[in-house]
């Protein structure tokens, strides 16, 4: 079996965090978004992986995953460039998986359960779901016993609250399908309508359904949520800095090289490599990316990226885009969010 990441997209949603690179290369809990959907295909055995690239900065995507050999996995990249809907993208790798069945994962979505749950041999296709209070927002499929009857793209009307969360399973029946279809009116090739295709044409379509957490990654409180998720769920106690004079409660991951001084910090959390920390307080549920330095400030609940630089500023709820100069001049107190992207500068006063 194969794996598929898909990872293009604009990120509109996540601008100016997306300005200079996609979405999915954003760090939540001390990983990039789209490396955790790799994790996922690791953990059932998958070794063989095509990583689908947008128009966004693809070299940033290759100059970080290389050749994969640093996750004992082979890469291929593809270029879809503009997007133009995923059954489009999933039929550029039709050489690539050839005869193989495949599990395709969107690059931006975070899933807790594991994807064993969903690969069946005997079906053609199998899907993974999730009850959902809003169907209309989703597309959703209906189901008979363990088969799928029907698929539908965020429905007017009620018909049934599964939704599909952007994991497939696929043999090479799904490229036949690919190729008789039509772009929607939105100009893509919908993957809901290759597997209605399917259902149609008499082959077999299943389903998995996920009882965990999940998330589109789409907005900023999703990333922030998101990075909770996975801090409450994987986060490990390891201290591989130095930490002098200083409180840690709870599990925290301390990265190499990094230095908490007269500070406290509360677990959950990440703390990266090459990270200084001093007279400061990191609350729980906040991811520090490397090569970042905070002095004299407070933050909690809150992304910051790499490279950045946080001198008497008290955060919560913000994301702190990477290579980020935050200084307040006067050490006023008080909470501020920010939905920061690189390289900015900004002097409070």
């Amino acid at each position: 079996m194969k794996g598929v990441i898909l990872h293009g997209g604009q990120g509109t949603r996540l601008r100016p965090l997306t300005h200079t690179g996609p979405k999915q290369l954003i760090s939540i809990a001390g990983k990039p978004i789209s490396q955790w959907a790799l994790e996922k295909l690791i953990n059932i055995g998958i070794r063989e992986i095509a990583i689908i690239l947008g128009e966004n900065n693809p070299t940033k995507v290759i100059e970080y995953y290389g050749d994969g050999s640093k996750f004992d996995v082979n890469i291929t990249y593809y270029y879809q460039g503009k997007a133009r809907g995923i059954a489009e993208a999933v039929y550029r790798v039709r050489d690539f998986t050839k005869d193989d069945e495949f599990v395709v994962i969107l690059g931006d979505n975070v899933i807790l359960d594991d994807l064993d749950i969903m690969t069946k041999t005997d079906c053609d296709a199998s899907i993974l779901l999730a009850k959902v209070p809003k169907p209309q927002q989703f597309g959703v499929a209906v189901l008979d016993g363990d088969r799928v009857t029907r698929l539908v793209e965020k429905p007017k009307e009620y018909i049934s609250d599964y939704a599909l969360v952007g994991v497939y399973m696929f043999n090479s029946e799904i490229y036949n399908c690919i190729e008789s279809l039509k772009p929607s009116a939105r100009g893509e090739l919908e993957i809901t309508e290759a597997i209605q295709l399917l259902i149609d044409r008499g082959k077999t379509v299943r389903h998995s359904i996920i009882n965990g957490w999940w998330k589109d990654t789409g907005n900023p409180e999703d990333l922030l949520e998101a990075n909770m998720k996975l801090l409450d769920k994987y986060s490990e106690e390891s201290n591989n800095g130095d930490v002098v004079g200083s409180t840690i409660l709870g599990r925290v991951f301390i990265g190499k090289n990094s230095r908490i001084e007269n500070s406290r910090v509360i677990g959950p959390a990440y703390i990266g490599n090459d990270v200084s920390i001093s007279n400061s307080l990191i609350g729980a549920y906040s991811s520090i990316g490397d090569h970042t330095a905070i002095k004299d400030s407070q933050v909690s609940y809150s992304l910051v990226l790499e490279n950045c630089t946080l001198i008497g500023v008290s955060l919560s709820d913000s994301i702190i885009g990477r290579s980020t100069l935050l200084e307040r001049s006067d050490r006023e107190k008080g909470s501020s969010r920010f939905i920061l992207g690189e390289n900015t500068r900004i002097l409070m006063r």
